[in-house]
Formats: C-alpha cells, sequence, structure tokens
C-alpha cells in the first residue's frame, strides 16, 4: 500500500494536469456565472457553455472597456469581481434595459444603419439604434448630431393591433417627454409590414424641426 504522503502527492499531479483539459473539454463554471451576467447585460455571446471563445472574450473585452477596467479579454479577480458583484449586477442591468441618454447606448443595442440598408442619420428623427431581439415594437431611440437622445419610437403593426395584442413592459427612458406623435407607416425596411410609428419626443416641437 503507497503511503498517504505519495498518493496526496500522485493526485496533485494529477489534478494539475487534468484540470485544465476538462476545464477546456467541458467548460468552467465561472466562464459560465460570467456569461450568463454578460447575456443578461446585453452582449451576443453565443450559447452558455462555459468555455472562452471568441465571442465570449469580445463581450468581456467590451464589458472591460466599458466599466474602465483593464482590457485583457479573460474573466481575471477585478473581472470577476465587478460582474458578478450581485449589487452592481442588479444594477447594471436594470440600466441595461433602460435606454441611453447619450449615444451609443451599448448593451444590445444597435445602430439601425449596420442592420438594414439605410441612412446613418434621418432627416426629422436622428441616428437610430435599436437591439434587434425587440422588433418590431422597439423603441427605436433616436440621437441628434451631438449624441443626445432625442426620441423613443415603438412601431406597432397594425395585424398586432387588428388582433388586440398586448405590449407590456416595453423600455423607457428616463426624461421628460414633450409631446407625442403617432402616425402610419406603409412599411420600411426592418419593419417591413403596415404599422403605427408612437414617438415620445424628449425636445420640444421647435427642437424637433431643427433635426436635418
Amino acid at each position: 500500500m503507497m503511503p498517504a504522503r505519495l498518493c496526496r502527492f500522485l493526485l496533485g499531479v494529477f489534478c494539475l494536469v487534468w484540470w485544465p483539459v476538462t476545464v477546456t473539454a467541458f467548460g468552467d463554471w465561472r466562464i459560465g456565472q460570467a456569461q450568463e451576467r454578460l447575456k443578461d447585460l446585453g452582449f451576443h455571446l453565443g450559447p452558455i457553455d462555459g468555455v472562452l471563445g471568441p465571442r465570449t472574450t469580445a463581450a468581456l473585452r467590451q464589458y472591460q472597456a466599458q466599466q474602465g477596467l483593464p482590457v485583457t479579454a479573460v474573466l481575471d479577480d477585478a473581472t470577476r469581481t465587478s460582474l458578478l458583484s450581485p449589487e452592481f449586477s442588479q444594477r447594471a442591468v436594470a440600466e441595461a434595459q433602460t435606454p441611453q441618454l447619450k449615444a451609443p447606448p451599448g448593451g444590445a443595442f444597435r445602430k439601425v444603419s449596420t442592420l438594414v440598408q439605410l441612412p446613418d442619420f434621418f432627416p426629422g428623427l436622428g441616428t437610430l439604434y435599436v437591439d434587434p431581439k425587440s422588433l418590431p415594437a422597439g423603441p427605436f431611440l433616436a440621437y441628434d448630431r451631438q449624441g443626445n437622445l432625442v426620441s423613443s419610437i415603438y412601431m406597432l403593426p397594425l395585424k398586432d393591433l387588428g388582433i388586440h395584442k398586448s405590449f407590456q413592459d416595453l423600455p423607457v427612458a428616463h426624461a421628460t417627454v414633450s409631446h407625442v406623435d403617432i402616425y402610419y407607416n406603409e412599411g420600411h425596411p426592418g419593419v417591413p409590414d403596415p404599422h403605427y410609428h408612437i414617438v415620445l419626443w424628449y425636445i420640444s416641437p421647435a427642437a424637433t424641426e431643427a433635426l436635418k
């Protein structure tokens, strides 16, 4: 029978040799935790598999840059403490789900002109961003040329209104609404079906006219 010390030594060597292989093959639960939080914050990173693949690496890099952390693209101690802190996570998730007052809004929002063939700046509206998962309702966030949020636009298809579909828990900006416009649209790239635009303006009608 081997001495207890030798058994412990051999077990330690076994763990050192096989732990990286196991993590690579089956995923690391710590990476999995980070992936879940990054997904909650609106980052696109593929399946929650515990593997530090290229999409998870890109999401970590973007998160670190947003939070002012060293951009290492790995789940280092500082990133893990920030990302997995319960207090920070609850606040960050709430912020990620709230339209931001300055462009770019970050999180899952993408510039509309990168999703469909439309201009960067729409005269009368501004530069639009949307979370693709929220289509068709949105909101589409509109920013002026200085990057200030000027309106939130909701696009409600007639076919959904016709069946009395409910639209609940639509995100709203923490800003005072100046006035509201509602108008019909036959359809356009991104939302091809006939729909109504509901525009919550955060600027005055006079300032709206200056969006050129």
